[in-house]
């Protein structure tokens, strides 16, 4: 490993074409929902961290699904975030239907689910049904429209997935009807310039104007001028189905010098575990600061993504050249919007500005950075581009700290695999607190989230995938638990439930709160929306009427715990 590289740019300028449109059966899927499919997000589309791995069809909570062809159950997994309650359908034509954010199952598939939760005393299971032993015809319901997990809205999270089940393959592609017909819409575009090492640098950004019938123009006119002599672009792109005010992702986005095709990108399908590449594919920056959502119309050089149509995007000129740029926004419906200008390279130096670094470190080597009070290892590829990573460690003396407080670079720089860190106390640390403690990212505004941490040679050491301060606190609180309709005499209630909460927010990679709720020494099903912090209990048939006896406890990551008592009558 080493820190300093100059990375040629000679593969930036290469184009890979890839395997030709793969012909998917017409029809043989029908609609998961009655009535006609409005769709609050499209296939493939940019969300934070992900290409979206679906199409998400509007509707209200218990609206009936259906299955969208004849198959057997192949798995059901209930969570409290993420997909929430999912079931997986597998067909005889070897693709698997995906259904998420249920609010419930089908009758059978729920007692089949509750049988296993109370089995192994857990609400979030992961099942797999032998084959056979539920088959669903098509158009059967198979549960009812929900918004578990990490869901905001009522919504189907509707996926298709190919015979291996990594493929995520645009349910659209199938044929499933979508009323659309508006083309995308164009919002603004920026100018990158790229250097001799193959890293990007914004020159400048710009606002389009709209025309009719889809055509688009610069507000400034129609030249842009660059000083760089290799440039790429980026576009900010939306569409909008019929009947829907949501701004959903393009299906295609095409990019033209002088009518020769230089970059083409589609949503027609991704691998799953690609689907981090999203950080390159966007300008994360961009969306970082500012919340936009800019298509990078060429590849990155740490880009692994795959499944591009054409990659290339970049254009090499000489002082005074031009070069006609043409920009095809579609939607898979056909309907298309069209920028066209005119690219000149001005005359006149390039002036990049580089901040302050202490580290070089090349995008496709393994890294190492060690100082008496940090170590930091990243694996190969964990950047899309060359970074020149800043550090800086801070003397901070409020009360609960006990490390510096180490700023990693910059949070809208993209990271893409997690890195090893460990930080070193420079404060003792009281025996009774050390498995209390934790490496904290802190964010400017305050916020602190718990990253975990192992003690391992005098550091505590944990796995993160973002830039950021990070430091050493210790966790004495015990959750919080807020009855939210108990009380004394519950013989009509249909439900108990809780709000419960940590003071610190937990990293993916950390588990979250854990709890055990009982009546009368006898585990009982809580559901858990984890986005909401909410535990409730349904009472079920089988609770005797006359007085029992509620016990929650609630633990965190640190293992503090928060114990809640109380009698009742049923």
């Amino acid at each position: 490993m080493r820190y300093t590289s100059a990375i040629p740019i000679i593969l930036l300028l290469l184009s890979f074409t890839f395997g030709e449109d793969e012909a998917y059966p017409q029809h043989y899927f029908s609609a998961p929902v009655p009535g006609p499919l409005r769709l609050s997000g499209t296939f493939g589309e940019l969300r934070p961290g992900h290409f979206h791995a679906g199409i998400d069809i509007k509707g209200k909570v218990g609206d009936a699904l259906l299955a969208a062809a004849e198959g057997y159950v192949s798995r059901i997994t209930v969570s409290p975030d993420g997909y929430g309650k999912v079931l997986y359908l597998s067909h005889p034509n070897g693709y698997t239907t995906v259904y998420a954010h249920l609010a419930h199952f089908s009758p059978e598939l729920e007692a089949y689910v509750r049988s296993h939760q109370y089995a192994i005393e857990s609400y979030a299971v992961d099942l797999q049904p032998e084959p056979g032993q539920f088959t669903f015809k098509p158009g059967a319901v198979i549960g009812a429209m929900g918004m578990t997990g990490h869901s905001f809205g009522p919504h189907l999270h509707f996926e298709v997935r190919g015979q291996e089940g990594n493929t995520m393959i645009n349910p659209l592609e199938f044929g499933l009807p979508v009323a659309d017909h508006r083309p995308p819409f164009m919002g603004r575009l920026r100018l990158y310039a790229i250097d001799r090492e193959g890293d990007s640098h914004l020159q400048n950004d710009n606002r389009l104007s709209k025309g009719r019938e889809g055509r688009y123009r610069l507000e400034q006119g129609d030249t842009l001028y660059t000083h760089s002599p290799l440039s790429g672009l980026g576009l900010e792109v939306f569409d909008h189905q019929d009947g829907t005010a949501n701004r959903n992702g393009a299906y295609s986005l095409k990019l033209y010098f002088d009518d020769s095709l230089a970059y083409y990108f589609n949503t027609e399908r991704f691998q799953k575990e690609e689907t981090r590449y999203l950080n390159a594919h966007l300008d994360y920056r961009a969306l970082q600061e500012d919340g936009f959502y800019f298509n990078r119309l060429y590849r990155m050089p740490g880009n692994g993504f795959s499944d591009y149509v054409k990659t290339g995007g970049l254009i090499s000129l000489r002082p005074g050249e031009t070069a006609n740029v043409l920009l095809e926004a579609g939607d898979i419906a056909g309907n298309t919007a069209k920028l066209n200008f005119v690219l000149k390279r001005a005359k006149g130096p390039l002036k990049i500005t580089h901040p302050y670094y202490n580290y070089r470190l090349p995008f496709n080597e393994e890294s190492a950075i060690q100082t008496p009070s940090l170590e930091l290892y990243f694996p190969e590829n964990s950047f899309y581009e060359n970074l020149d990573l800043h550090y800086e460690p801070i003397l901070e003396d409020s009360y609960g700290i006990y490390s510096l407080a180490h700023q990693i670079h910059y949070p809208a720089t993209p990271v893409h695999h997690y890195f090893q860190i460990g930080v070193r106390p420079t404060i003792l640390i009281p025996d009774q607190l050390k498995s209390r403690a934790f490496v904290a990212l802190c964010s400017p505004g305050g916020a602190i989230v718990n990253c975990g941490g192992e003690w391992k040679d005098g550091f505590l050491q944990t796995r993160v995938r973002s830039f950021g301060t990070y430091c050493i606190l210790a966790d004495e609180e015990a959750p919080s638990i807020l009855p939210l309709n108990l009380k004394e005499d519950m013989s009509r209630a249909a439900s108990i439930a809780f709000r419960v909460k940590d003071n610190y927010e937990t990293a993916a990679n950390v588990p979250g709160l854990k709890y055990r709720g009982t009546i009368d020494g006898h585990w009982v099903l809580f559901e858990y929306d984890a986005k909401h912090g909410q535990l409730e209990y349904f009472f079920e048939n089988t609770l005797a009427q006359g007085r029992h006896q509620l016990r929650l406890e609630v633990e965190d990551a640190v293992g503090n715990i928060a114990l809640f008592e109380y009698q009742f009558r049923r």
